[in-house]
């Protein structure tokens, strides 16, 4: 039975714990005294305390673990092609882990598409599934490459499965486009940061001129046509900026989920990493931002504390995804979208060649290691089954070793689950019971 005793984390309750069993979904909060007897065993606690012990027998503390999800295999068998198909952008956003626009022109062919869309839709087809998945995504803007695009989408919607298509885009469309994608996608990630002074600020075009305008426009139309989007924010400091930023979007959009990743480099091409100071800014902005979004009958969400969810791999993509950059690589993250990306070397797998998938087992193998090494230091920490490891893109270094280091990010991790925790917790009466979403 996997038990967690979580201190409370500041000097106002030292005495007290929250008691979490992250598989089975379960947490309340006691003293001292009940989290050494919580720890003691069943048999121990009967002897010891029957009141504990009925307490915790009706709540269901006893009840075993439900199973583990399983790791993903070493089977490479995707179903989901992810197409890069440019490193070109309208915007020159402060925080662009690729540096879009600003790197010598790379897109992504038809023939690459096509050949990575016939691999998904057999391999979705042997395995007997009813449905195989396209997503366009960065090193730039997908729809700067909108000729690839309509021409791989048209092509996916003609195979012998149908075709679940998705888009992450920064919204900046014509009028025309936005009825195109609305009409022909089934969904869309839209990368927004706020209100208008921090869109504008955070995320300005190549001319320096705000692009918030057109991008509330294509939110208008979106909610207009009820078409189903989530948006993706980037939070940098002032953190306290950000709690104001999802009441903007609670109150202009009809957008029922936002995620927001931080960054904490004001330097374009690459994530910085948070001193202690930021880090802690950061989740009490989070936490305040939270508390907005779920006024507002909305969700935030933060990838690093995904309580709810129980999962052996922070992110399937470097497991059962096929993710194509514009140059024909295989790679294992969305953002190695080229050569000059710090983690290229370690992330890419194979390459599509004369049309065919070529698949370099021993790379994919060797990051693989990786991560368990990775995530074999984290079995202590509570965030084990939620966070598993973290994202690699955000955590690895280059130097050998550098990998199994942890960084003030843990913590944000860490804090935010624990917060969370606490609100689900008192949101449920005194003790916290769900059934959890178990993913590989």
């Amino acid at each position: 039975m996997d038990t967690c005793v979580i201190p409370l984390g500041d000097a106002a309750n030292a005495d007290r714990f929250i008691l979490y069993r992250p598989l089975a979904g379960l947490a309340f909060v006691g003293n001292r005294a009940m989290a050494n007897l919580a720890r003691a065993g069943e048999t121990a606690v009967r002897a010891a305390n029957s009141d504990v012990h009925e307490f915790l027998r009706a709540i269901g503390f006893y009840e075993p673990d439900p199973p583990a999800p399983e790791p993903p295999g070493a089977d490479f068998r995707p179903t989901t092609a992810v197409l890069l198909l440019t490193n070109q952008c309208q915007l020159r956003c402060t925080y662009c882990y690729t540096s879009a626009g600003e790197l010598p022109r790379q897109q992504l062919s038809f023939e690459l598409g096509r050949a990575a869309i016939d691999y998904v839709c057999q391999i979705a087809s042997e395995l007997g599934q009813s449905q195989f998945e396209v997503s366009f995504h960065g090193g730039g803007e997908p729809t700067y490459a909108w000729r690839v695009l309509t021409a791989c989408t048209d092509y996916a919607r003609r195979r012998s499965l149908p075709a679940k298509i998705r888009l992450t885009s920064n919204g900046l469309w014509s009028a025309r486009q936005c009825a195109w994608i609305i009409d022909q996608l089934d969904g869309l990630s839209l990368s927004l940061d706020g209100s208008p002074e921090t869109q504008n600020r955070q995320r300005p075009l190549a001319s320096g001129r705000p692009s918030s305008p057109q991008v509330m426009r294509t939110v208008a139309e979106l909610d207009r046509r009820a078409f189903p989007y989530g948006i993706r924010m980037t939070a940098t400091a002032p953190w306290s900026n950000f709690p104001r930023d999802v009441r903007f979007l609670c109150g202009e959009t009809q957008c029922e989920s936002m995620q927001v990743e931080p960054a904490f480099s004001s330097a374009r091409g690459g994530p910085g990493q948070p001193d202690a100071a930021e880090a802690q800014a950061f989740v009490e902005a989070f936490l305040e931002a939270f508390d907005v979004a779920s006024s507002h009958g909305r969700r935030l969400l933060y990838s690093g504390a995904r309580l709810g969810t129980v999962t052996t791999a922070f992110c399937a993509a470097p497991f059962s995804a096929l993710i194509v950059n514009a140059n024909g690589e295989l790679v294992t993250c969305y953002e190695i979208a080229g050569p000059a990306h710090p983690l290229a070397g370690r992330s890419v797998i194979g390459r599509i060649e004369n049309g065919n998938v070529v698949l370099d087992r021993a790379a994919r193998a060797r990051l693989h290691a990786l991560l368990q090494e990775r995530r074999d230091t984290c079995r202590d920490c509570f965030c084990y089954w939620s966070c598993a490891g973290d994202c690699y893109p955000r955590v690895f270094g280059r130097e050998a070793g550098a990998h199994l280091r942890h960084s003030p990010r843990c913590e944000i991790n860490r804090s935010i689950t624990r917060q969370l925790l606490l609100r689900r917790i008192a949101d449920s009466g005194g003790v916290w019971r769900e059934t959890l979403r178990r993913a590989q």
